[in-house]
């Protein structure tokens, strides 16, 4: 019976995410209908827990009744509205069977093999029960997020600032299941490995053949590292589908500004993000930066309708992220490891000397077959050779994009307040699965004219 929850507690959140879509006239853009189908179920994670956030202001008890009735209720309203339209047509591909076979049978080992890990042990993980899984069995057993809970109860378990997108999501599985089940409540996370996989899949199929995808997803897929987060529990991974997302319907709107959906969808996923993990917060600041720049060197700053566009994307996230800044700043919930007070010049020559040790951690995971295969070093490889490629069309704004993370996790350990040495060796290996997925669509975007499949 469990099972069967489960099973509906998972479509409900894509029919969240689906309404959500719908509204914003998402398959008017063209999107393909497997998209859509990989961009609701993550987006009705995200919905669904800011909804049991909001639970908290308006006092509202956790049960399927209260969850599902809204969304309910934007279907009804959405079957009043016309959701027709074109959907966009993939490249044809030469057909190489045997290929895409071996290609699908990899891929598919990889992804039941991460729904083995997930379902072999619960939740076991020190950060994973310990930050997430404790905050969703108390908000499970209150039916709600206590009342005292920001003053008092959040003080006494490690890093109360973390955002509760996760440990909400997994209480919504919890009250679908009627308890505690810490190993299918796990399916939530190979479930976003299945999201970056797909979604890597057909943002490649529209510029190449099946193969061509096949072989990329493969290759992020077969990364351990990346498939080890795809059953641990931890935000890292859901963070990285978030972040993809948003960049990849980011990156389509600037090739063509007319599909405003996908502007509108990216800052969605943007907001997201920073809902998930801290860290996200620094991708709406990343996806800002790259739009500014659109403006900058593709419209040279004299288009207003871009201008409009950076303003609603800074809204949606602004309004994504008010609840949960609200509560931090009423509650006096700070962050023990970042302080953006030493964000200035002077503080940052003081931490100079933390250049060293950054950049020696980097080379130990760019050199590191073990977590990674050979793929950072393939990368730079890819880059060298295609050097006038980087910076051609929409490729050097994934670019930018990819320079600014590496950048921005620079900054985090320039300012943080943890010792340099440990906080490196805990993070390091987990930052850079965030941007993993963007790194390989654009080697895939690199490569489409030299790699014949």
């Amino acid at each position: 019976m469990q099972i069967v929850m489960l099973v509906i507690a998972l479509l409900t959140a894509v029919f969240a995410g689906w309404n959500i879509l719908r509204l914003v006239s998402f398959k008017r853009a063209g999107a393909l209908p497997a998209e859509e189908l990989l961009t609701a179920y993550g987006l009705g994670i995200g919905a669904i827990s800011l909804q049991m956030l909001l639970f908290y202001f308006l006092n509202v008890r956790y049960t399927i009744l209260t969850i599902t009735v809204p969304w309910i209720a934007l279907f009804i309203l959405n079957m009043r509205s016309n959701g027709t339209g074109v959907r966009d047509r993939l490249k044809d591909g030469e057909n190489r069977p045997v290929i895409e076979k071996l290609l699908v049978l990899g891929i598919s080992l990889e992804v039941a093999y991460a729904f083995f890990r997930a379902l072999i042990k619960p939740i076991e993980s020190y950060d994973a029960v310990a930050i997430y899984a404790i905050k969703a069995k108390i908000f499970y057993l209150a039916q709600s997020i206590p009342s005292d809970y920001f003053t008092r109860i959040s003080a006494l378990y490690p890093h109360p600032d973390y955002p509760l997108c996760i440990p909400l999501a997994e209480t919504f599985i919890y009250t679908f299941l009627g308890s505690f089940n810490d190993q299918l409540v796990k399916m939530i996370f190979p479930l976003f490995f299945v999201g970056i996989l797909g979604m890597l899949y057909f943002a490649v199929r529209r510029f190449a053949s099946r193969a061509y995808a096949l072989l990329f997803t493969f290759l992020l897929a077969s990364i351990p590292q990346f498939n080890s987060y795809a059953a641990n529990a931890y935000q890292d991974l859901p963070l990285a589908y978030y972040y993809f997302v948003s960049a990849i319907f980011l990156f389509r709107w600037m090739e063509d500004r007319s599909r405003s959906q996908y502007l509108v969808v990216s800052a969605v996923m943007a907001g997201l993000a920073g809902w998930t993990k801290n860290e996200g917060m620094m991708y709406c600041v990343v996806n800002t930066a790259v739009i500014f720049a659109f403006a900058l060197l593709d419209t040279g700053g004299r288009s207003w309708k871009t201008v409009r566009s950076l303003a609603v994307y800074l809204s949606i996230i602004f309004v994504i992220m008010l609840p949960w800044t609200w509560i931090k700043k009423t509650s006096g919930i700070v962050n023990g490891e970042i302080e953006l007070a030493n964000l200035n010049p002077s503080n940052m020559l003081k931490q100079i000397y933390k250049i060293v040790p950054i950049f020696y951690e980097f080379q130990k995971q760019f050199f590191g077959p073990k977590k990674w295969n050979i793929l950072f070093p393939a990368a730079a490889f890819i880059m060298i050779l295609n050097y006038k490629k980087l910076f051609q069309g929409t490729g050097k704004y994934i670019f930018i994009s990819l320079a600014l993370s590496v950048a921005g996790y620079c900054v985090f350990y320039m300012i943080s307040l943890v010792e340099i040495n440990y906080f490196l060796s805990k993070t390091w290996s987990r930052f850079l699965i965030h941007f993993l997925p963007v790194l390989v669509y654009y080697l895939a975007t690199l490569l489409k004219e030299d790699v014949k499949l």
